[in-house]
């Protein structure tokens, strides 16, 4: 018998037999069944969060307890998620269906405005372009013709009626040749010879995506490539509406992320919302922070400390070494309901302090105890209890 042992009321093979157990029972409505089903489905659940363990596993695991402490910060600690800005952030794809027949372009790489990406290649703007072609034919013979009349007007041969008509004539050619370029310019496809045409980057910046292959046929709908000007980022915060009356526009925030320990990312908010989440109690702040030398990436996890000025109210805080992750979620153990029982408790993370302790934004209350020596070998019996239908049996 394992001294560590994860608490299960019932394997899964037994969960069914019993929940086909109860639907068989007369009386059982549908509505009793789901609930039975949800019930039990809820306990299951709560089962593979629990630990068990009796005094000697106690003092093998060396489990020690602390109280949640109460930090008090100068700044308000939140977590967002690192994106692009918006504003210089462009998806790229053909005005028109056109062949793929160059790519001049990939992924990641730094890209000028105005640099070629891909060359294609469509029926329609070669017809445009000899549209374009003879139109700019037709005008320099109109022009020609006119300046001819202008020559027999002034020398008294030609009638001032002829001169007018000759007129006329070319700035309907100018007119159609300005209609051919401007359909080009619709098309995007303002440089080019014959049916071919460019795709290009509208601003200097890296190429994040591709998704464009020689040869294959591209549609409007399709966007072949993004570039993003990565020198600034956005960070999408979300503050707590017990909070927000202490945040605004213009407020300075240090921004640090697991990728680099130690170093703090100075950025602004430049926007507040107005909605709140009614689901997180949260509203969406967004910061704008300078990443000349590329090392943020979009998508990454963010700490931010928003320098809110004076001593705010007191934060939860837990030593680093409670904090633990299980199955992708951060979570802290807890005791259970009874002597022995110690429960993953899930939890939101904000900034670390310089004296070893995490910010803790959700999950835990002041007065609240938390495992610290013996947390990793709690999370190692849960993570070992996932594996098989049965777990650990005492």
């Amino acid at each position: 018998m394992s001294a560590i042992s994860r608490y299960q009321p019932f394997g899964r093979q037994t969960f069914a037999a019993v929940i086909l157990a109860l639907m068989s029972l007369p009386g059982c409505s549908d509505n009793g069944e789901s609930a039975a089903v949800a019930e039990a489905e809820h306990t299951d659940a709560e089962a593979h969060d629990v630990v068990l363990l009796d005094s000697t596993a106690i003092a093998i695991a060396n489990i020690a307890l602390v109280p949640v402490a109460a930090v008090r910060t100068t700044g308000l600690p939140v977590t967002g998620i690192i994106t692009f800005d918006a504003n210089r952030v462009s998806h790229i794809g053909p005005r028109i269906d056109g062949r793929i027949v160059r790519l001049t372009a990939d992924i990641g790489e730094r890209v000028q405005g105005g640099q070629g990406l891909a060359i294609l290649e469509s029926a329609d703007v070669g017809q445009v372009r000899a549209d374009e072609a003879e139109a700019e034919a037709l005008v320099g013979i109109a022009q020609e013709n006119y300046q001819r009349e202008l020559r027999l007007e002034e020398q008294g041969i030609s009638s001032r009626k002829e001169l007018l008509d000759a007129e006329a004539e070319l700035r309907r050619a100018e007119a159609a040749l300005n209609s051919a370029r401007q359909r080009l310019q619709v098309l995007g496809a303002g440089q080019g010879q014959g049916g071919q045409f460019a795709l290009a980057a509208p601003f200097p910046g890296t190429i994040v995506e591709r998704h464009a292959s020689l040869g294959e046929m591209a549609s409007p709908a399709d966007q072949l490539f993004t570039v993003a000007n990565l020198d600034r980022l956005w960070i999408e915060l979300d503050i707590y509406e017990r909070d927000l009356a202490r945040v605004a526009r213009g407020q300075a925030v240090d921004v640090t992320t697991a990728a680099y320990p130690g170093r703090t990312f100075p950025g602004v908010i430049v926007y507040v919302g107005d909605i709140v989440d009614p689901e997180r109690r949260t509203v969406r702040a967004r910061v704008e922070i300078p990443n000349a030398d590329t090392s943020l990436k979009p998508g990454m996890f963010a700490n931010a400390l928003i320098r809110v000025g004076g001593e705010g109210p007191p934060v939860p805080a837990v030593p680093r070494e409670a904090v633990q992750e299980v199955e992708g979620r951060t979570v802290v153990f807890v005791p259970g309901s009874r002597p022995g029982e110690f429960r993953a408790q899930p939890i939101q993370v904000g900034e670390p302090t310089e004296d070893g302790m995490v910010l803790v934004q959700s999950g835990l209350g002041l007065g609240d105890r938390v495992v610290t020596t013996g947390a990793f070998a709690l999370r190692s019996e849960v993570a070992e209890g996932d594996i098989g239908e049965a777990g650990h049996g005492h």
